[in-house]
């Protein structure tokens, strides 16, 4: 059976160290796009740091962002889905932040709000291409619902307070650790499989036509739902485990020999 959807991570699956589209993945993508599949691009960023890549692929498909909370059309801007995160909870999940001392942003009408530039703020606003808002206290500036709330702090600092916030949240918001630096809350219902699954019915693919490619723990939903699970060579551990296939190069190279593969 063909694959006739792939849907790809960005940060450390199809970006390179440089967080640019190495020249065999752009190859492969739009070879790919030649020959009708859908490529779609499904990350934890923002709409408006990811559209940038698909405009570059010349990608005209509906992007799965915010980790699955919001898909949105790369060029018509269309709607399909958005799930953000009910007001109570974000405020409960600041006010820890903000005990605990830990940096958080939060992300409303895609736009990113932060209390203050601190380093965090700075470098994750760099990283994503994005500008940063400094606004004061959060609990007093949020007056809707977000559409995700990121902690950003030192790797050791995460893995202190990953799984006191699964334990704290997990039962009422989706948790997950998406890069060493970064925990990922979204609503309960959200994640990039989910919306990996909504956008095949909606494209009437059956998952068995499905090709997702990820390397983080926030790819690992979506790498189960796809009838063909690919990892690239430097996915995490569990991601490895689970996935059909396991790529023999990283990054963008891993995405070029997985289209090659199952694809071309």
């Amino acid at each position: 059976m063909s694959i006739r959807l792939v849907a790809i991570d960005l940060d450390y699956t199809l970006l390179n160290n440089k967080l640019e589209i190495p020249d065999a993945a752009r190859d492969a993508i739009q070879a790919a796009v030649k020959r009708g599949t859908t490529i779609t691009l499904a990350s934890g960023r923002m709409y408006r740091s990811t559209v940038r890549f698909a405009e570059e692929l010349g990608l005209d498909v509906p992007l799965i962002t915010y980790n699955g909370a919001m898909t949105k059309s790369s060029r018509s801007r269309q709607l399909y889905h958005h799930l953000p995160v009910p007001f109570d909870l974000a405020l409960d999940v600041i006010r820890y932040a903000k005990q605990e001392g830990i940096h958080i942003n939060i992300y409303l009408d895609d736009n990113l709000y932060v209390e203050k530039l601190s380093p965090e703020a700075i470098g994750y606003a760099t990283r994503s291409g994005v500008e940063a808002t400094p606004v004061g206290d959060l609990t007093e500036f949020l007056k809707a619902d977000p559409t995700k709330l990121l902690f950003v702090a030192d790797e050791k600092v995460i893995d202190k307070h990953i799984p006191v916030v699964k334990e704290r949240f997990g039962d009422k918001l989706n948790v997950v650790r998406s890069m060493p630096i970064y925990i990922e809350v979204t609503n309960k219902g959200v994640s990039k499989g989910t919306a990996l699954k909504s956008l095949a019915a909606q494209l009437g693919i059956p998952r068995e036509e499905v090709l997702a490619i990820g390397d983080s723990e926030n790819d690992l939903d979506m790498i189960e739902y796809a009838g063909t699970g690919v990892a690239v060579a430097n996915a995490v551990d569990i991601v490895r485990d689970r996935a059909n296939y396991v790529t023999a190069h990283p990054n963008g190279r891993g995405v070029a020999e997985a289209l090659d593969r199952f694809v071309l």
